[in-house]
């Protein structure tokens, strides 16, 4: 792997460290330290979301003309900016804004470093790249998550973790700014990613494929702890499962995914995965073993995760065009925060209403998502070439 990817990896790594330690305290710092109701922390997350929804792909548009490296610098100030302001929010609007510019910063930067890989890695390489970035994420939020319960242990105060995190995305920005040349300019106007249905049609089904993380974080542990007799230690221990398994099996089941064919194979494999996935966690509040039921359907719901990644990232490659990834790639990205938004508010409702029968649904609806694109993965406006490992 090139140096700017290597170099792309490892300020992943440091800011999904600090990002993981955010996670694991900021809930707790809100609602017990500043004393912001529960509901409001967690609308402040959802708002956050959705405004980056609106800005990632001007942002995009932005990256192709002044380049990856420039904008990623740029996406970099709003993300310290927002963890600067979780360190001294105190009031509602102080708060709802620090989510605001954090969620839009870190949008802005999903983007930048898939147009990074796209305009620095030939195309038979960019999947491949693509995971090694995904495999980083990972690693740095797991450190970081079990760092964010150390600090907590200890009655740490968490405005060292806001602080701290911001720090590692200053040194990740000196990273950003020596990640290799830019793409030459494009002043093309208007926003032509938005036109392209095929695109848009991409984003929105992999949206959908990727409600494997509302899954993980929100509806398995309310499943759990309200139908099943495991104990609640278990969603954690499912989510723990799920980020060991990414960082062994991402690069390699990426590896596979060398052209369509293949793209279209593992797409496929995808959407089998997640049927059996959510048949095997709707079948919890029967089971004798739920715990072993539910690492079960952890390894099923982690190889479709990465198996659609990988097809999925194929795809979002083949079909931009050259000169105009930035874009692009920001529309892809808004993928994440869909599924973010939606995941909750569908799923929830879903599986607590109708129990394995919601389950069922929720998995036929995502298996007919991954299916619709593997018919998708087929050679667009420039062949396919086998992947060099």
């Amino acid at each position: 792997m090139n140096t700017a990817i290597r170099r792309l990896a490892t300020a992943q790594a440091l800011t999904s460290a600090g990002d993981g330690a955010v996670l694991a305290v900021s809930a707790v710092h809100f609602t017990t330290r500043v004393g912001l109701p529960a509901g409001i922390v967690a609308l402040g997350l959802s708002l956050g979301a959705a405004t980056s929804l609106t800005t990632t792909v001007p942002f995009g548009t932005l990256l192709d003309r002044i380049g990856a490296r420039r904008a990623l610098a740029a996406a970099t100030v709003a993300a310290v900016a927002g963890l600067l302001l979780f360190a001294v929010a105190h009031t509602v609007p102080l708060y709802i804004a620090a989510c605001a510019l954090f969620a839009c910063g870190q949008s802005a930067l999903a983007a930048g470093r898939q147009a990074v890989v796209a305009t620095v890695v030939a195309p038979e390489g960019r999947v491949q790249a693509r995971a090694l970035l995904h495999t980083a994420v990972n690693i740095g939020i797991g450190t970081g998550s079990g760092l964010g319960a150390l600090v907590l242990a200890a009655g740490t105060n968490a405005v060292t973790v806001f602080v701290a995190d911001a720090g590692l995305f200053v040194l990740a920005a000196a990273l950003y700014l020596h990640a290799g040349p830019d793409a030459p300019a494009v002043r093309q106007p208007g926003w032509p990613a938005l036109r392209d249905r095929r695109y848009v049609t991409l984003t929105v089904l992999a949206a959908i494929t990727q409600l494997t993380m509302p899954i993980l974080s929100v509806t398995l542990p309310l499943w759990i702890v309200t139908r099943s007799s495991a104990p609640q230690w278990t969603s954690a221990a499912v989510l723990l499962a799920n980020t060991v398994l990414v960082v062994l099996l991402q690069l390699p089941i990426s590896r596979r995914v060398r052209d369509a064919r293949t793209a279209r194979r593992s797409l496929a494999a995808a959407g089998i995965f997640l049927i059996a996935a959510c048949t095997v966690f709707g079948s919890l509040g029967a089971s004798a073993h739920p715990v072993v039921l539910a690492l079960a359907g952890a390894l099923l719901l982690t190889l479709a995760e990465t198996t659609a990644s990988a097809g999925s990232w194929h795809l979002a490659f083949s079909l931009a065009p050259e000169g105009h990834q930035g874009q692009y790639q920001a529309l892809f990205a808004t993928s994440t925060a869909l599924a973010r938004i939606t995941g909750p508010i569908v799923l929830v409702p879903l599986v607590l209403t109708f129990g394995f029968l919601g389950w069922t649904l929720a998995g036929l609806g995502m298996l007919a998502a991954a299916a619709a694109l593997a018919v998708m993965a087929v050679p667009q406006r420039k062949a396919d070439c086998p992947v060099i490992a």
